[in-house]
């Protein structure tokens, strides 16, 4: 089990000019839960939200969920260290504040995403890691609840990425 956060870079791409933004700062929540099946895989479930307050288009803040399963394997292993390599899928819900509305625009869709991370065991028990994480979601269409994302009627796509640095603790059982 690990809890950490971070900072990172966030690129939105869109249809839309003024929500597209490439190189975006952003802050990062990572829990997870894994279980080992031996000593070098093991698979989990994964939570990430990432978000930012500082985008400079139409939008006043915006932030990321994702719900992944991974399968992680780890290369190599020390007596109180280990480098793991993970890989996940699974969705995310967005939400982006617009200037100009009230409630947010959303999206839904699959999201993939690639981890390197380097625990060490401070116990037997706890332990802290690095990650290196990058994620990437499937191209969505944008909703917004009791109104229409663009003025003409037509359907909006939205797509983002994002690399991350995160930090934090890991307990074992």
């Amino acid at each position: 089990m690990s809890l950490g956060g971070g900072i990172g870079v966030l690129n939105l791409f869109s249809d839309r000019e003024d929500i597209e933004v490439v190189g975006l700062g952003s802050g990062a929540v990572r829990a997870a839960f894994g279980y080992a099946t031996g000593d070098r895989w093991s698979f989990g479930l994964h939570y990430d939200r990432v978000g930012s307050t500082g985008h400079n288009g139409g939008l006043d803040r915006l932030h990321l969920t994702t719900y992944m399963l991974g399968v992680a394997y780890r290369p190599w292993i020390s007596a109180r260290s280990a480098m793991e390599l993970e890989l996940a899928i699974g969705t995310s819900a967005t939400s982006l504040f617009a200037l100009e509305t009230r409630l947010p625009y959303t999206s839904t869709g699959g999201v993939i995403g690639l981890s390197y991370r380097y625990l060490g065991m401070l116990s037997r028990t706890l332990g802290a890691f690095v990650a290196l994480d990058h994620t990437a979601s499937s191209s969505d269409e944008l909703l917004l609840e009791g109104g229409q994302v663009n003025p003409d009627g037509r359907p909006s796509r939205l797509q983002w990425n994002s690399q991350r640095i995160t930090c934090g603790l890991v307990v074992r059982f």
